[in-house]
């Protein structure tokens, strides 16, 4: 099962680590008794007994559970895009995580993150000859979160928009990772789906779906009572565990990512049959149309929904929109979202793009798409007042600090100590701008150049000195 990681980041495929998939690390339930602070369950690897056991504080709502699945998947994807490097941490902002397991960025879910970061930063998991490590089974004890710093924005000590985080992955799993014990993942597919429990389902099934000789799954089988122990389920009763997962179940189906469920026996000795759905043959014509669906990232199961539902000259058609719509400005924020969006539009709801229809569509196609860009522009100016006004907000000195905090954690000992404090006496005089350079210090992290970006910054302060 395990698979090569691309060296180059043009290359990223998204993957998931295989012992966090097959151990079901995170209860799947979104909501837990608060007194739920640990579990414990005994299973069978290869004829061997195993354990796997996770304690939590009830000060951080019990163990993890629920969105917590999309943090900690958010996580792996983000050690990956840092270039898997080799001690495990990665600095981003609390916006780059909720936009890329698709939360919403303006409202409580900043506090929901929070909760979840610390539950993970908390919870301590033991998987006992459970965890695979140099072809062999192991054991292990570790924190899925081994180290969490942050910056604050406001008075609540709470994540904000700006908050930026240096997050060091448990040793175990990165050691894992960079062992390539992965697994592909189709991400996009995974966020598109619309409840907590359902994501994680998918997860826990879609390690199943693969032999560990490669080969594919089409039909997984398991004990009732064992899968809800696998799912961490608090009440583990089969009708109870029937109904926690009857709703992820009718979306994996209606998605097309399963054909069937069915349940055979009674009580706790009933199974459950898990038929993964079939990729259907696609006819030779229909190729290329399946090829660039899915090079703009629409999942396989929804570009074969759609070769099914419309005739390939209506996709093209709509195709060829989508991207008119793109090349007159428009950027969508999910692109393979708002292709299909397009294609399943029955009420007129996206105009054509001047030069696509007729005169007067390209005429309404016009002013759509400047109102669009207008508003995309007011909302980039609004977020742009918004720092503006919080960096505005504070003096010389609270500026110099927050600078300073916020340039330890995105370099951290990469620059020599006693750098910093030629920092804050730049700041402070008014020699160096402090907004500036930690603007240029996240650009130069995200962009991979940090290294080359800390070397000039110490020529600039040697030559200050």
């Amino acid at each position: 099962m395990a698979e090569k990681y691309p060296s180059d980041s043009s290359a990223i495929r998204r993957f998931d680590e295989v012992n966090v998939a097959r151990l079901g690390l995170i209860s799947i339930q979104e909501r837990i008794p608060p007194d739920y602070t640990s579990w414990t369950i005994d299973f069978q690897i290869d004829g061997r007994q195993a354990r796997l056991s996770c304690v939590a504080v009830a000060e951080h709502g019990g163990v993890p559970h629920g969105l917590d699945n999309d943090v900690s998947l958010a996580l792996i994807t983000l050690y990956q895009e840092a270039g898997y490097p080799e001690d495990g941490t990665i600095v981003t902002t609390a916006y780059r995580i909720l936009s890329l397991i698709g939360w919403d960025t303006s409202g409580h879910y900043y506090q929901a993150l929070k909760e979840s970061l610390d539950r993970l930063t908390t919870a301590t998991f033991t998987a006992s000859e459970a965890w695979h490590s140099n072809k062999r089974w192991t054991t292990v004890k570790f924190r899925y979160i081994d180290h969490l710093e942050y910056t604050s924005e406001d008075s609540s000590l709470g994540l904000s928009g700006q908050s930026v985080l240096k997050i060091r992955l448990a040793r175990e799993i990165v050691d894992s990772i960079r062992a390539r014990y992965i697994k592909s993942l189709d991400l996009e597919f995974l966020t598109s789906l619309d409840r907590p429990l359902t994501r994680a389902l998918y997860r826990l099934l879609d390690v199943q779906r693969v032999s560990p000789d490669g080969a594919e799954v089409t039909q997984f089988r398991t004990n009732i009572i064992e899968w809800a122990k696998a799912c961490k389920i608090v009440d583990q009763t089969p009708t109870r565990v029937r109904r926690t997962l009857e709703g992820a179940h009718r979306e994996l189906i209606e998605r097309g990512y399963l054909s069937d469920v069915e349940y055979v026996g009674r009580g706790s000795q009933q199974e459950v049959i898990y038929t993964f759905a079939k990729q259907p043959s696609i006819r030779e014509e229909a190729r290329e149309v399946v090829e660039r669906l899915a090079g703009y990232g629409v999942t396989r199961p929804v570009v074969y929904s759609l070769i099914a539902s419309y005739n390939l000259a209506h996709i093209e058609e709509r195709i060829a929109r989508f991207e008119a719509i793109l090349q007159a400005g428009y950027a969508p924020r999910n692109r393979a979202g708002f292709l299909v969006d397009v294609i399943r539009d029955d009420e007129g709801k996206y105009v054509d793009p001047e030069g696509f229809v007729s005169r007067s569509r390209r005429v309404r196609s016009e002013t759509a798409r400047l109102r669009q860009v207008e508003m995309a522009r007011q909302e980039e100016e609004r977020k742009q007042q918004q720092m503006d006004a919080e960096w505005e907000s504070l003096d010389a000195k609270e500026r110099a600090s927050k600078a300073i905090r916020v340039l330890s954690l995105v370099m951290g000992k990469q620059l020599p100590t006693r750098y910093y404090s030629g920092l804050l006496e730049a700041f402070e005089s008014g020699r160096m701008n402090p907004r500036e350079v930690t603007e240029a210090a996240l650009k130069a992290q995200i962009s991979l150049r940090l290294a080359t970006f800390i070397q000039e910054l110490m020529r600039t302060l040697d030559g200050l000195g």
